[in-house]
């Protein structure tokens, strides 16, 4: 049996993150930390764990916690990681893996040295219609990749769009839509399509009155020689685009989170509808907790999630210098 602490006490894990521990059959929820003693004794309380806590020690002290969740803001993600791995902790961490790569590094170096397992909460790389996608791809379907269109829009709406929101204070969420919602489509490109190899970007502040971008817009090449365009914006109105081009067909996953999965190859076309599970976030948890107790690396790993950190810090350091940027 698993039993969970959880640093952390924001919608993601009453939305997702509780619900999906009280779900998994070899998971149970053991405490909960937050800053506010008041928030995590409701969620305590919500979410029927054990024990709440104000202190981050505490919870890592605590002999019943064998695997942590933490789903802390974006710069507290490496402090909290290598924190948890120090105390003998397995770790399941939200994305973005960290702010910089060289956090990520840390975070890396400290599992290894502490033995434990790390893997981060890209959740999208346990749809069904995605794992198809990326078997399809393997498989040759629409012969060798060439090129691939990524687009991730969704207006930010005005009572958000302030620097009171953590998500738009650069200082604190290290960047915009490209960190947040961006991530995840970074994850699933380097997923289906390996290393990153360089990044040429622009990331601009065109009209919110926030300090992280607003729009930002990337040329990548993959070291598998694959061109991709992709862009992020909080300004933008709602499209989920992702599709992949080959020599003799495209494969579309838009959007990203609705069923349906197209393939176009040969004259052909074919579509399943693949749907994702309730709480997305069980699939990741299930997968996790089953591999941990049963003493087995995670299926992705924190070395995974590091690819995506890579490309948007490049693309951030392209953007401030004007060039391409090795990724």
């Amino acid at each position: 049996m698993i039993g969970w602490g959880v640093l952390g006490c924001g919608d993601i894990t009453n939305m997702r993150g509780a619900p999906a521990i009280n779900a998994q059959a070899e998971s149970r929820l053991v405490s909960f930390q937050s800053r506010s003693a008041a928030l995590a004794e409701e969620f305590a309380g919500r979410h029927g764990s054990v024990r709440w806590t104000t202190s981050r020690a505490e919870l890592l002290a605590d002999p019943e916690v064998t695997a942590v969740y933490v789903a802390t803001e974006h710069h507290r993600h490496c402090e909290d990681v290598v924190a948890a791995a120090e105390a003998g902790k397995h770790v399941l961490c939200e994305k973005p893996m960290a702010n910089s790569v060289a956090d990520c590094r840390r975070m890396l170096e400290a599992s290894r040295a502490n033995g434990v397992a790390l893997q981060i909460a890209y959740y999208r790389r346990y749809y069904p219609k995605l794992i198809r996608m990326k078997e399809l791809l393997d498989a040759g379907a629409i012969g060798r990749p060439v090129n691939a269109q990524i687009h991730f829009g969704n207006r930010m709406p005005e009572k958000y769009a302030t620097q009171a929101n953590w998500r738009l204070n650069a200082a604190l969420s290290g960047g915009g839509a490209l960190v947040d919602t961006g991530s995840h489509r970074l994850d699933l490109l380097c997923w289906m399509l390996g290393e990153p190899e360089q990044v040429a970007a622009f990331a601009e502040t065109q009209e919110l009155p926030v300090t992280a971008p607003d729009m930002e817009s990337l040329l990548i090449r993959m070291a598998n020689g694959v061109h991709v365009g992709t862009s992020h914006s909080y300004r933008a109105s709602t499209e989920d685009r992702f599709d992949l081009f080959g020599t003799h067909g495209l494969l579309s996953a838009t959007s990203v989170d609705g069923p349906t999965l197209r393939l176009v190859a040969d004259g052909r076309e074919e579509r399943w509808e693949l749907p994702r599970h309730d709480n997305v976030h069980f699939p990741l948890f299930d997968d996790f907790a089953h591999r941990v107790g049963n003493g087995e690396p995670p299926q992705y790993t924190g070395e995974d999630g590091l690819l995506a950190s890579r490309v948007i810090e490049a693309a951030y350091e392209s953007a401030r210098a004007g060039r391409v940027v090795a990724a």
